[in-house]
């Protein structure tokens, strides 16, 4: 019990204690409370209470941010106790952060580490353990920055334009996935736009990439959809809107290989083709794909333009 633990160790016994460790341990000392066996000072039970109070608070701000930091083994333990709330009818949280939790510990069982992996030369380097996920602010007086910024600007079409910010994704994990299907796909990269209006979609893509970003009823059928130019995406309501002004897209990497004209209702592709076009004109506008692993969100520019 990790009320004997309290009693022997005292506060320093906290250090160790998970989100599901306090609860278990609020409940212990509750219920030995109520019994008149409690030996636990006021003071101490209160400190229970703030760390517990303070990881909820980790949790349902940021809980991309809260789930990366826990190992395996944390993870599955908070994941199973509120599992446990739930089905008692006594949940404690979302059911959208639930889902987070899921959807994270899914992405660790589907990942096979692959020791022949390469990174990007201009990553900061980062290993898996320090952080799966690491965001990098581009100096503006970089190439890098410079070259993302030309890029975007050509895409927006726009005859003034601004960019406040670069922010590059450094996401281990979905790069492994990625990787992994270019072995399927042996195709060159395209950098393409994705736009999304929803904070939480922009966290969801970052952390797990475009999983549930399917756009059902699509044009060129049900799957994730990229724009060839950032004009396309600069519209509600694909674009993130930060201000009244200032505005945030995705460019990111995506394997198109074979690809064929689209239409509505398709759910997946027929043999020997990996993704779907749209004609705007003389030349192709959108593409859709049906891997979410088949893209990996590269950037995020936050611009304003003319």
């Amino acid at each position: 019990m990790h009320t004997a633990k309290l009693v022997s160790m005292g506060i320093s016994c906290l250090g160790d204690l998970q989100l599901d460790d306090l609860c278990q341990l609020q409940e212990e000392l509750d219920s030995l409370w109520k019994s008149g066996q409690s030996t636990i000072s006021n003071i101490l039970y209160d400190k229970v209470v703030d760390g517990i109070n303070y990881e909820m608070v980790q949790l349902t701000n940021d809980p991309y941010d809260f789930v990366v930091k826990k190992n395996d083994s944390q993870l599955k333990k908070i994941v199973v106790y509120l599992t446990q709330l739930n089905a008692q009818g006594k949940p404690v949280i979302d059911k959208s952060i639930s889902d987070i939790l899921n959807q994270e510990l899914a992405l660790r069982n589907v990942l096979i580490p692959d020791p022949t992996t390469t990174f990007p030369q201009h990553w900061t380097a980062v290993s898996m353990i320090e952080s799966p996920v690491t965001l990098i602010s581009l100096s503006r007086s970089s190439q890098e920055f410079e070259d993302i910024s030309n890029f975007f600007t050509k895409s927006l079409q726009k005859s003034s334009v601004v960019i406040y910010s670069i922010v590059r994704v450094q996401n281990i994990r979905l790069w492994c996935m990625y990787q992994q299907v270019q072995k399927a796909i042996p195709s060159i990269s395209t950098r393409l736009i994705h736009g999304t209006a929803s904070l939480a979609h922009q966290k969801l893509i970052t952390y797990h990439g475009f999983y549930r970003s399917y756009c059902p009823g699509g044009l060129i059928g049900d799957g994730v959809y990229f724009a060839v130019h950032a004009n396309y995406s600069n519209n509600d309501p694909f674009v993130m809107r930060k201000t009244s002004h200032r505005r945030e897209l995705f460019i990111c990497q995506v394997l198109l290989g074979q690809s064929i004209a689209g239409r509505s209702g398709f759910k997946s592709l027929p043999y020997g083709y990996d993704s779907a076009f749209n004609h705007a004109g003389d030349r192709n506008d959108q593409f859709c794909i049906f891997n979410h692993y088949q893209a990996y969100p590269e950037y995020i520019v936050q611009y304003d333009y003319e």
